[in-house]
């Protein structure tokens, strides 16, 4: 019983994973990453003594703005390009359920994404050693280590948006839905600020529903910030980031498999 429910879900993401990495597309992303890590070698070294940091925070911006990019055109051609191929047919004449489907195409995704997310920390890891080649590199280790951690978690959660958009949208409008969505998540607090400053009783009740109705994910940059600059955020707040992300992709995957099941394929 449990194979007969798990042996889909590995098959599909196992053919996601090899399709995603076969993608010359993603190597070209994962070279400029690396290519514009680098040039941070060459600011750090116009800023008297923070060097290590300059590298340290561009390569981290970059591999999570790349890892983004990724996570958004990958997660939106999802149903896409099954479409496409007309290999979802095939796929559904199998005993392959709706949510089966949407899980196996999500855990592949997710093990592309965790594997360029590693290639491209260790590059950034080596760069810092050269840069810094006895000095805090454990701490360094730590700090990077612990901050790709949180940039994965936030880019599983976009790439449950763009899957979720997939199922029922063109791959151009998931694409302006899902950075839409992402770029308002990084946002969200100031949506408080505002109906703060608002006279309007209306406006406050509106802007208060839609920082709580809408992701907030300023909170895991403020916590990488703190990584970086050496403090440890406490458990409470992991456990809190953790439990939100979670719930939330959890909820976007679920909705992701109801819509899919009741689409109409031509």
């Amino acid at each position: 019983m449990f194979s007969t429910v798990i042996d889909p879900i590995f098959a599909i993401a196992l053919n996601t994973f090899r399709e995603t990495v076969r993608d010359r597309v993603l190597y070209a992303f994962f070279v400029f990453a690396c290519l514009i890590t680098v040039l941070g070698i060459l600011l750090g070294s116009l800023s008297v003594g923070q060097d290590i940091r300059i590298v340290e925070d561009l390569g981290l911006t970059v591999i999570a703005i790349i890892g983004g990019i990724i996570a958004v055109f990958a997660g939106t051609n999802l149903v896409y390009k099954e479409l496409e191929r007309r290999t979802i047919y095939v796929i559904f004449t199998k005993p392959v359920s709706s949510w089966q489907f949407i899980l196996g195409k999500y855990v592949g995704l997710s093990l592309c994404l965790f594997v360029v997310l590693v290639g491209m920390g260790l590059f950034l890891l080596g760069l810092v050693s050269l840069v810094d080649p006895e000095h805090h590199m454990q701490l360094h280790i730590h700090g990077i280590t612990c901050s790709l951690a949180l940039v994965l978690l936030e880019l599983l959660f976009v790439l449950a948006m763009a899957t979720f958009f997939s199922t029922f949208s063109t791959p151009i409008m998931s694409v302006i839905f899902t950075l839409s969505l992402w770029f308002i998540g990084h946002l969200g607090s100031s949506l408080i600020d505002l109906s703060r400053m608002s006279n309007n009783p209306t406006a406050q009740n509106l802007l208060s529903t839609l920082y709580w109705c809408l992701p907030d994910l300023a909170q895991l940059t403020r916590v990488r910030s703190m990584l970086m600059y050496g403090k440890e955020p406490s458990q409470e707040i992991i456990v809190f980031m953790l439990s939100y992300v979670m719930a939330f992709i959890l909820l976007l995957l679920g909705l992701a498999s109801i819509v899919n099941e009741r689409r109409e394929f031509p």
